[in-house]
């Protein structure tokens, strides 16, 4: 089976690795589509953390298989299983590899009419929607995101869904922008252009945003997200921030306006912490997405920006270093 491997930096290639055999309570799936994203980007370059010296929590070190957003296709079933047949697709966060064998409930089933450009979302969907709920949005609360990537873009969509009143995305590429429209934006600002300080204090009246994402992966947009967002706020961080952020002013930024910084990790708590007292587990968001991608309530897809083959995978990432506001998220089919 095929395999796409990261073996050093600017070093990615597909190789050829044994296939997983199917065992008991597992189910069998075909990759079909994969996705390339900044995070494919960073684990090329080097600039993951993934890839850092030992003592980083996150260190692997290369040889590294790139991994993301998969669509699979079931193509076999062990007797033990039931309620699987071949066809089906699931979704998940996982390596890119071929060929994944898996136990039924690890994945998320996706409908057979979600198209491919909508289902290649869910598993960073779950992550936007982790961080809308982290924010605990309430009904009129206007929202600032800073940056539109393949994260920013779908804030929109989760905070107009939560009931958020004025929605504004900030970003300096106008592609973006025009998604961010598309999936709920009542803004746009771009930072070449327009003096976001000013215009955010205007769209908010004066009293600045209820809540603040920091979606831009940038040492500056997190002094940014803390510096626009209103007294008593909250600044939630989405970025998988790969160089570190500092407060500039804690006694103006942070102090004196009693803000909330909130993490967010991935798709939320796992499904091993489910309780009456805990709903929303990261298994119970998937499932949630994937039933409102089907019944058309939540459709991500004016995220994908273009459609390769896997030859193309390398070129795929060349293109979003190349031109980053016109490529945001590329689908792969294997």
């Amino acid at each position: 089976m095929r395999s796409v491997v990261v073996f050093g930096e600017r070093e990615c290639r597909l190789v050829d690795e044994p296939e997983p055999d199917l065992t008991a309570g597992k189910i069998k799936l075909r990759v079909r589509y994969c996705s390339v994203v900044m995070e494919n980007v960073g684990l090329w370059t080097g600039s993951d953390p993934r890839l850092r010296r030992p003592g980083n929590p996150l260190y692997r070190g290369y040889p590294l298989p790139q991994a993301g957003e998969v669509i699979g296709e079931v193509v076999e079933v062990a007797p033990d299983v039931s309620g699987v047949t071949p066809g089906a697709r699931f979704a998940a966060y996982a390596a890119y590899r071929e060929v994944q064998v898996v136990a039924p409930d690890a994945w998320t089933a996706v409908g057979a009419a979600v198209p491919a450009e909508a289902a290649i979302s869910q598993a960073f969907a779950g992550t936007t929607l982790h961080a809308v709920r982290r924010a605990r949005l309430e009904l009129g609360d206007d929202v600032l995101i800073i940056g539109a990537g393949p994260m920013g873009a779908l804030l929109p969509a989760w905070s107009r869904l939560a009931g958020a009143g004025r929605i504004v995305v900030a970003d300096l590429h106008p592609a973006r922008l025009e998604i961010a429209r598309r999936l709920g934006a009542t803004h746009t600002l771009n930072p070449q252009h327009d003096d976001v300080k000013a215009a955010v204090a205007e769209i908010t009246e004066g009293n600045g945003p209820d809540v603040v994402f920091d979606a831009g992966n940038a040492p500056a947009t997190f002094p940014l997200a803390l510096d626009l967002a209103r007294t008593q706020g909250r600044v939630v961080v989405l970025s998988w921030h790969t160089r570190p952020v500092t407060i500039d002013d804690i006694t103006r930024d942070f102090y004196h306006k009693e803000l909330e910084i909130i993490a967010t990790r991935a798709t939320g708590p796992g499904a091993a912490y489910r309780s009456p007292y805990l709903r929303w587990t990261g298994q119970e968001s998937q499932r949630l997405i994937a039933r409102w991608m089907s019944e058309g309530r939540f459709d991500p897809s004016p995220v994908v920006t273009g459609r390769r083959p896997l030859s193309e995978f390398g070129a795929a990432m060349e293109d979003l270093v190349a031109n980053p506001g016109a490529h945001l998220k590329t689908l792969i089919e294997w």
